[in-house]
């Protein structure tokens, strides 16, 4: 069915405008993506669509809606699959020829960079603005944006994935709103005082976050930690029953308390996928917060989100029940995103918020390995460390971003028409409400558009499609 029009959620008391602010595309998170996710530096709740696309020379959104940071490059998150695995026939992928130029992008990377610096002036902006806003916050939270601060000055580094930088700058503008209401002389003081311990939490996990062992590990964690902060969004407006509120801050609560102790990206391969199931495990929480305070998510389908994200945070990947607890809460997802319809966008939109979610949401490794047939010479023989972000551009193609193992950061035009089966791939209709939460719901938007306008099937997308 098609989707409605999505309810505008007006910001919060006092707040300037946050991109991915406080509903938690997201794009990791977002990538994510894009996080997921999500576009744009406008100040909006983490659960309103990035549908802004910058006007050119600009560089690309900050947001796959969610959000924007990698998963672990480990193949086997159960998140993702290599395109050897693809649950559809060959024939069903488009065999058009690569628009990708031999030497990536052919401006010689100046989008990229002023890409990475909008997204680097970005992060500093913010750290000042939260410098300023200790005079006005109480005491006790002074501390923890001195943490945020620092975490912000850290991702500026230019070594720094993008992913990582973008799930940083997501979380912090979350913080920043809720500082805002925090300082308001009309805010009850039961909002204020919760609001303050999530604060802590946010700001203490995202400082651990960024000192994890691998750049694909912080910037996993980074997501989860974004996509949990968009609780501070629900206690924050007030618009959700006090039980529904209860479990969302009670799982956002353990998730955080799981990066703060480091036992967030633990290896608990049982019933999980491997070497990465504690992470995909705590992503999938994360992805349930988000979906449960998103204000377009159905009354009638967040009480069993919430109460499957809180029952999820306390439970480990190889616990006894846990499988049947995850394929349950996976159930809740599909239907309460599913029941808000497919958006109502052509097919370059679609696509461009589509791709950053999945850039957010899958390993860079898998992503590396099932566009190697699209990616520039250069790229590949260089090797992809983080697939950033996508852009609408001409000639029905989408402008990717990428950071290359060398740091650089690159950009190169790749057609739709082979982009999204091969996405499609890489991610399979069974794992992709779960994996990119409201997001997608572009992905099979954009299978739609492009089966009905070039005649290329995407994979499982299409026909889960049709479901909806």
């Amino acid at each position: 069915m098609t989707r409605t029009t999505r309810r505008h959620i007006l910001p919060l008391t006092g707040a300037s405008a946050v991109v991915t602010a406080l509903a938690l595309t997201m794009g990791p998170v977002a990538p994510g993506a894009a996080a997921p996710g999500g576009a744009g530096t406008d100040r909006l709740p983490s659960s309103v669509r990035a549908d802004s696309t910058p006007p050119a020379p600009e560089p690309p959104s900050d947001n796959p809606g969610t959000t924007t940071a990698p998963v672990p490059s480990t193949p086997d998150t159960p998140t993702a699959s290599s395109s050897s695995s693809s649950s559809q026939p060959e024939d069903t992928r488009t065999t058009a020829p690569s628009t990708a130029t031999s030497s990536g992008s052919d401006d010689g990377g100046t989008a990229a960079t002023a890409a990475l610096k909008q997204q680097q002036d970005e992060a500093g902006t913010l750290a000042a603005d939260l410098e300023d806003k200790k005079a006005d916050v109480p005491e006790e939270l002074v501390p923890s944006v001195d943490q945020l601060t620092d975490v912000l000055q850290a991702v500026s580094d230019t070594q720094t994935p993008p992913q990582e930088r973008d799930g940083a700058v997501r979380s912090a503008q979350q913080v920043e709103s809720a500082l805002e209401v925090i300082a308001d002389p009309g805010t009850p003081a039961a909002v204020r005082d919760r609001l303050t311990g999530l604060v802590q939490q946010v700001a203490a996990a995202l400082s651990e976050a960024n000192g994890a062992q691998t750049p694909q590990v912080s910037g996993t964690l980074g997501v989860v930690v974004a996509r949990s902060a968009s609780v501070l969004g629900v206690v924050a407006r007030q618009d959700v029953p006090p039980d529904v509120e209860n479990d969302l801050v009670g799982a956002a609560d353990n998730l955080f308390s799981s990066v703060q102790e480091g036992t967030a990206n633990e290896d608990e391969g049982t019933g999980a996928g491997g070497a990465g199931g504690q992470l995909a495990w705590h992503m999938l929480t994360a992805t349930a917060v988000e979906t449960g305070g998103d204000p377009n998510t159905a009354d009638d389908k967040r009480k069993g989100i919430a109460q499957g994200a809180h029952e999820n945070s306390r439970t480990r990947p190889g616990d006894p029940g846990a499988a049947d607890k995850k394929r349950r809460l996976e159930q809740d997802l599909k239907a309460a995103i599913a029941d808000q319809g497919l958006p109502d966008e052509p097919l370059g939109k679609a696509a461009e918020v589509c791709t950053n979610a999945v850039f957010e949401s899958v390993p860079d490794t898998t992503l590396a390995e099932d566009l190697q047939n699209l990616t520039p010479d250069t790229w590949n023989s260089e090797g992809v460390q983080d697939f950033w972000k996508s852009r609408e551009s001409e000639n029905e193609s989408l402008d990717v971003f990428a950071q290359l193992r060398n740091d650089k950061v690159d950009n190169t035009a790749l057609a739709i028409k082979q982009m999204i089966p091969q996405l499609a791939d890489s991610l399979p209709a069974k794992d992709i409400f779960s994996s990119l939460g409201v997001h997608a719901l572009d992905c099979l938007q954009a299978a739609v558009r492009l089966d009905a306008e070039a005649g290329v099937q995407s994979g499982s997308w299409l026909s889960a499609a049709q479901q909806v």
